[in-house]
This record gives C-alpha cells, structure tokens and sequence, in this order.
C-alpha cells in the first residue's frame, strides 16, 4: 500500500489522531489507527459478498452476514499484516515509525525519515507486497485443505484478495511499494536518489493514465461494454496515482534545487542597535549601512531581539522617533539561530522544527552576519 514519508523531519512520538480516526492500540511503540470509514465500507463489502455466499449456500440463512463480514475483517487484518512487513522492516534499519493508518484504499505507514541505501529503500519498499503475496499463498493453500463450504469461499477470495494487492503494488510507479521499488533501483544505478524518484513519479503517471483508459481498452481489446462503476473506479484509482505522483514528482525537483541554497546568499546584511533606539534613528542607521535588518543588543552587546519588518511598517512615520525598537522587536527564541554556513537541507530541517519570519544568522566565530527572513526563502525557491 502507499506510504506516507516525512524525509525532512527526525522520527518522533505521533501527535493526536486526526479526526476520523479511531485509535486501535500500539504494536512496538507505533500506533495503529483506523478511518472512520472502515465501517460503512466494511459493511458495503460484506453485504456484497454475502450474496455470493448466499447463493452458494442458501441453507445457512443470516449466517452468511457473520461470514461475510468475518472476511472482510480478515482482509483487513492482512492489509494491517502488509503494513506491519514496512514498518518493522523499516525499524530494523534504525528508521522511525509513527503510526499505521488503516482503510480499504488508503492504508499507509508513516516513516519518518529518509533511507540511507538503495537497499533500504528496496528492502522497506519491497517487503509489504511480499507479505501479502504470502498470506494469498497461505489462504490458497488453505482453500485446497478445505474442499468445499464457506470457508473454501472466504479463503479462495481473501488469497485472490491478497494476490491482486500483492501484484498491483509491485508496479513500478508511485506513490505505490513498486514506485519505491523501481526509485531504489534507479538510485543504485544512477546514484542520485532524486533521479529515482523522478523516473519512479513518471511511472505513476503513466500508470494513472493507463488505468484512466482502462474501461475503453476491456471494450477495445476484450469486447467487454464498460458500466458506470468501471468508469467510476477507473477515476478514483487514476485521480489517486496522478495526485501521488505529482506530488512525489514537486518534491524531487525542490529537493533537487536544495544544495544550492545557502545562508551566506540570502541572509540580509544588518546593523546592531540597542534596546532604547527611536525606530526613526534605527532605520536611517539601516539605509546609511545599506542594510536589510535590525538586530537588538543588550548592554553586554549580545544581541537578543530581531526588529520585525512588519511591525516597524505598522508605526505611523510621525510616530517612529517616539517609538523605541523594543516595541517592535521579537526575542530570539530557541532554535531562531542559524548558521551562515547552513544550506538548503540544514535551512528547511530550522524552519520546521522552529518556525519563524526572521532567523538571526551568525558566523563561525559567533559573530552576527545577518537576519535571513522567510520571505527570501521563498523567492529564492520561486527564483530557481
């Protein structure tokens, strides 16, 4: 099934359950969550299957709702089973796992962090259809043990079940397991792993279109008329790889534009000033330096505030020598500090672990360089 991946971020302990969402327990510190909508779906499900059962065996009457939906909650403990296969693989290599979420179509694991290897990529990637391959081969062998009844039905149907996830997820495209897959291999070849995941997205899309005309290519091929539901899946299915894959797609080539970001570019030259400073005063001291920031020093000459760009607009001109830098000033909180040598991974790893409008920059000798703002990440993202 499709993983969810958080490569710029460390792992750390899931934070409160999305709403929809029931929290089933934890299996090795990740929790396990399931959608709301498993139950209507679950249900839908059911109900179809057991006409299958009923039709079969009419003698056994209300039971084959027990059955049925006795199946549909084994299928989905092999979806939890898929799931589980890149989850402890994924610890096994020392890379954290927050949570497993649960649903029908959606199913995904939230790794946190990047792989290290092509050969973590293809192990954590390749391990869950396996998993399910298992568990059809396991059912089908099951189905042969039992001749004929009920069970011969729901195991012969939940190993087709476990075939067909099992099968469709090794195709090389994302964001399915086979997209990461065919990503770890493109990495091992070319040794760049955002080249992987460019060719890997490419091959999402092109799966997303194939499946988008796969109802005329039944009738064009197969002479098989396509219904409504046919079109209706082949959307959803379609919408879903597109989306997945343009997504994974932007991010390769951000990602790409990222060693060549630095600190030591964008920051903005700045001036010091102390705490009592008229606004008015700082900012001509600003344009007589040519400088684009303010930083605020105490009387020990360390600086501890940045003047907010913002608020200095705010203050009405005849208003700016009676307004002292202090009261536009924002102090420099815990992890507003970079380093001038910083580049585009270390820039985006501050920014979401601290967010803020200025970071104060500093040198290697703990000097201050500058102020780099927000702002000027972004156009240098736009400008690129």
């Amino acid at each position: 099934m499709a993983e969810s991946r958080d490569p710029q971020s460390p792992a750390q302990p899931a934070g409160p359950p999305p709403p929809g969402t029931w929290v089933l327990g934890r299996v090795r510190g990740i929790r396990l969550t399931m959608r709301f909508t498993w139950l209507p779906v679950a249900m839908l499900l059911a109900f179809g299957f057991s006409a299958v059962i009923g039709q079969q065996f009419p003698q056994i009457g209300a039971w084959r709702y027990v059955a049925s939906f006795a199946f549909v909650v084994a299928f989905t403990l092999s979806i939890l089973i898929h799931e589980l296969a890149h989850a402890l693989m994924a610890l096994r290599f020392g890379i954290g796992v927050s949570e497993i979420n649960l649903g029908f179509f959606a199913a995904g694991t939230h790794i946190e962090g990047e792989r290290k290897t092509p050969f973590e990529e293809f192990a954590v990637s390749v391990v869950g259809p396996i998993a399910s391959l298992v568990v059809g081969g396991l059912a089908y062998v099951g189905s042969r043990a039992v001749d004929d009844g009920v069970a011969y039905i729901a195991l012969w149907q939940l190993a087709v079940a476990n075939l067909i996830v099992g099968v469709t997820n090794l195709l090389p495209g994302l964001p399915l397991d086979g997209g990461w897959v065919a990503r770890a291999l493109v990495w091992k070849i070319t040794g760049n792993m955002h080249t992987g995941t460019i060719v890997a997205a490419w091959g999402g899309r092109i799966l997303a279109i194939l499946v988008l005309a796969a109802p005329v290519l039944l009738e064009e091929i197969f002479g098989r008329q396509p219904t409504l539901i046919d079109f209706l899946i082949a959307l959803a299915v379609g919408f879903f790889l597109w989306m997945g894959s343009t997504a994974q797609l932007m991010q390769a080539r951000l990602r790409q534009k990222l060693p060549t970001l630095q600190v030591r570019t964008m920051a903005r030259r700045a001036i010091a000033v102390h705490t009592g400073t008229p606004i008015s005063e700082a900012v001509r001291m600003a344009g007589d330096a040519h400088a684009g920031a303010v930083v605020v020093i105490d009387g020990d000459g360390k600086p501890h505030a940045l003047v907010s760009e913002s608020a200095v607009a705010a203050v009405a001109p005849n208003q700016r020598p009676w307004t002292t830098v202090s009261e536009v000033s924002t102090r420099i909180g815990a992890g507003h500090i970079i380093g001038v040598n910083d580049t585009g991974e270390e820039i985006l790893k501050t920014i979401r672990e601290h967010p803020a409008s200025e970071y104060l920059v500093l040198d290697a000798a703990g000097s201050v360089y500058g102020v780099l703002a927000t702002a000027d990440i972004e156009q240098a993202f736009r400008g690129r």
